[in-house]
């Protein structure tokens, strides 16, 4: 019995059917930005720079 067979990648996406040309109004709340600041400067003491610019993509800067 073989064990290492590949099944086919399936991808679901949802494709809109026409393309907006408006974008959302960006809120900008001051107290987040200085919470994201003070994070990133912290984490720069201490990890690389690969790893906080995952962190930043990946929105922890703001949600820690």
């Amino acid at each position: 019995m073989e064990t290492d067979t590949q099944s086919p990648l399936r991808f679901f996406l949802e494709i809109p059917a026409e393309p907006s040309d408006a974008t959302a109004p960006i809120n900008v709340n001051y107290a987040d930005v200085e919470r994201s600041e003070n994070n990133i400067l912290r984490w720069m003491s201490y990890l690389p720079e690969d790893c906080i610019k995952a962190m930043i993509d990946m929105g922890w800067d703001v949600t820690t």
